[in-house]
């Protein structure tokens, strides 16, 4: 038997999200002037607000024509984080009952993990308890909040609380801290993003994430980011410092193997890597739609010369371990 094909990384844009960053005159904002309506996250990166990022009839007939049986929803960047404190609190709590409505409404299509208001950590902990309590799967962060690092020591109550609740949180790009550095030639979303979220995690794990709570569901978005590439050079490169293994208790490269991933890629190496560093126990399939064509991304996994266990592991079985869907 074929196992169901679950996505584990697609997007969505709430209503809710929509109108409050139409009402923005700052970064990130949408505007519409005389045109499509276009998200921009800051200087050199933006694109058009997709009519597959807000129609759900639309989403679930493209989900049927690529062969996915089922997706957990995220809402996609930029999230809450830009938002003064208040009104990010109460954005992310429409956004998240939103969702979990919409999932509610199609169970046996759709989940969801919550928005989550980063720059006040004790509520965004508080958020992510109500939410799971609503239904919905885990949390989302993104890979800095709002420019300032994610390990920052005040955040650390959020990773505790899903770590209570063991729930995923989910690492995924945003504006990065290097978009100066790298707005040029799209390199903000093919690598600045990257080393965001691979700095992200690392930062996490380097804190003792793992120390803490060796079962910790961290999900690091796009086939491990560029840790699978890197995994050798950060072991070595730490092992010749003094103090640079921060917290750890095990070898860098066993530490960063513990993260779950998915398969969003565009390339069969990377695919591989990802899955030799991880496992296909912490490997799971996922798109990227609606920035990428989910098509694509069936097309990379289905090439793959896997096995039948492997395959179905990635298919489905770990994401019905790690988001506890059906």
């Amino acid at each position: 038997m074929t196992a169901r094909l679950i996505d584990v990384h697609t997007h969505c844009m709430p209503s809710t999200l929509v109108g409050a960053l139409e009402r923005r005159s700052d970064y990130p904002r949408i505007t519409r002037g005389s045109g499509n309506p276009e998200i921009e996250y800051g200087p050199g990166n933006g694109h058009a607000l997709l009519p597959a990022m807000t129609d759900m009839d639309l989403r679930l007939s493209e989900m049927d024509a690529a062969g996915i049986d089922f997706a957990v929803l995220s809402a996609q960047v930029p999230g809450v984080d830009w938002f003064d404190e208040e009104d990010a609190v109460a954005i992310a709590r429409d956004v998240n009952d939103e969702l979990a409505d919409l999932s509610r409404r199609h169970p046996d299509k759709l989940a969801a993990l919550a928005v989550l208001p980063m720059q006040s950590p004790e509520r965004a902990a508080a958020e992510l308890e109500r939410a799971v309590g609503a239904g919905l799967k885990g949390g989302v962060t993104f890979s800095n909040i709002a420019g300032k690092d994610l390990d920052a020591a005040d955040a650390g109550v959020v990773f505790e609380a899903a770590a209570a609740l063991d729930v995923p949180m989910m690492i995924h790009p945003t504006y990065p801290l290097s978009a100066e550095a790298t707005n040029a030639y799209a390199f903000i979303s093919s690598i600045g993003f990257l080393v965001d979220t691979s700095m992200a995690a690392l930062r996490l794990i380097w804190g003792g994430l793992y120390e803490r709570h060796p079962e910790f569901k961290l999900y690091l978005c796009h086939a491990g980011s560029l840790l699978p590439q890197l995994a050798g050079r950060i072991e070595y490169e730490c092992e010749r410092f003094p103090g640079a293994l921060g917290k750890l208790e095990a070898r860098p490269a066993e530490r960063v193997a513990m993260v779950y991933t998915d398969t969003v890629c565009m390339w069969q190496p990377a695919l591989r890597s990802a899955i030799e560093l991880v496992g296909p126990d912490r490997m799971m399939f996922g798109t990227d739609y609606p920035f990428w064509a989910a098509e694509d991304t069936v097309d990379v996994f289905a090439e793959a010369e896997l096995s039948g266990e492997t395959r179905i592991a990635i298919e489905s079985a770990t994401a019905v371990r790690v988001f506890g869907v059906e």
